[in-house]
């Protein structure tokens, strides 16, 4: 009996492994239909750019939405309004080279955006999920 129990727990363990494992697409196939990998764990090369934080001479009301945009050096100039990131993560630019016009809310966790804030931009690979109405959580960031 505990071996029959062992092996369905580890059929139920390699089945959850292989449904978590990230789908490795192009950015300009995710940018042209995001909503075809809603909810999915992605992963696509970008370049990232931390937000220089810069302090602000007017107030902000409370619940007001953060923006995003592709910033000075991109041929864009295309903002996303993105709802304020929960607790434990900021917000980041993500810069897709096929589609620099492309605007959604990313966010990482503060721990891995403070290893790369001072730097000016950071050609990765990386690994998120969500859906363009809300925001997407950066898991992992690849060199």
């Amino acid at each position: 009996m505990k071996k029959i129990t062992l092996f369905a727990l580890s059929i139920v363990a390699l089945a959850s492994a292989a449904s978590a494992q990230s789908i490795a697409v192009s950015d300009a196939q995710f940018t042209s239909n995001p909503d075809n990998y809603k909810g999915k764990s992605i992963t696509v090369p970008v370049a990232l750019r931390p937000k220089a934080v810069v302090p602000v001479a007017t107030t902000v009301a409370v619940g007001a939405p953060a923006t995003v945009s592709t910033g000075a050096g991109s041929a864009a100039n295309t903002v996303a309004s993105c709802k304020k990131a929960p607790a434990g993560f900021s917000a980041i630019d993500v810069d897709f080279a096929s589609n620099p016009k492309f605007a959604a809310c990313f966010i990482m966790q503060k721990a891995e955006y403070d290893k790369i804030v001072g730097q000016e931009s950071v050609k990765a690979s990386i690994t998120f999920k969500g859906e363009i109405n809300t925001f997407y959580t950066i898991s992992l960031v690849g060199k």
